[in-house]
């Protein structure tokens, strides 16, 4: 993983872990790693594993993809992010965003 991702990844999980209120010792606890793991993690001087990554993303109750947010501007993170912020809509919601979506990108390119 690129190092600019890896620092990206770790402010997002300390942004993270700050909005819901937990210590870096409560989310590793929680997560099964050292407390120094933790902040290295956030400092972007390591990159977690998926496997840590996914129990992070748990703890900190953010979909996985949500803690890339920033890291990249292709195509396929913009899908993420789109997908995350559409996940808590129900169906008819999803569908009215997605339409507002396809007209607006149809105005835009024109």
């Amino acid at each position: 993983m690129g190092k600019n991702i890896t620092i990206r990844l770790g402010k997002n999980i300390a942004a993270a872990r700050k909005a819901i209120g937990k210590t870096q010792a409560e989310v590793a606890e929680k997560v099964g790693i050292e407390t120094v793991s933790l902040s290295r993690m956030e400092r972007g001087h390591v990159t977690p594993s998926i496997a840590t990554l996914g129990r992070i993303a748990d703890v900190l109750e953010k979909p996985v993809g949500r803690l890339f947010d920033g890291a990249s501007s292709d195509t396929a993170s913009l899908a993420d992010n789109i997908a995350s912020m559409l996940e808590p809509l129900n169906e008819r919601k999803r569908r009215f965003i997605l339409k507002q979506l396809q007209v607006w990108t149809t105005w835009l390119s024109e």
